[in-house]
């Protein structure tokens, strides 16, 4: 049960992320298929593309491969949120 919670939460926060409402309050975006939220094509275009994990000194870094925007977008977006108090 945990588990489907959690997962139905993060695919919730993903759809947050990604998307954005319309003026005529559609929802549009990355993971968005005639105006309704897909984790399908979230997770196909997001969670499952290949990536490699480089060791630097300074730390460890996720690189994906040339193309696919959407994960320093959402990094982007996530950097953007405020704090909490």
């Amino acid at each position: 049960m945990w588990g489907a919670l959690l997962a139905a939460t993060l695919a919730g926060w993903l759809h947050q992320l990604t998307g954005t409402v319309l003026p005529d309050h559609t929802l549009a975006g990355h993971g968005v298929r005639d105006g309704q939220a897909m984790i399908a094509t979230l997770r196909r275009r997001l969670i499952g593309i290949p990536a490699r994990l480089i060791r630097h000194s300074r730390g460890l870094t996720l690189r994906p491969p040339p193309g696919h925007p959407l994960l320093a977008e959402i990094l982007t977006r996530i950097r953007a949120l405020p704090t909490p108090t």
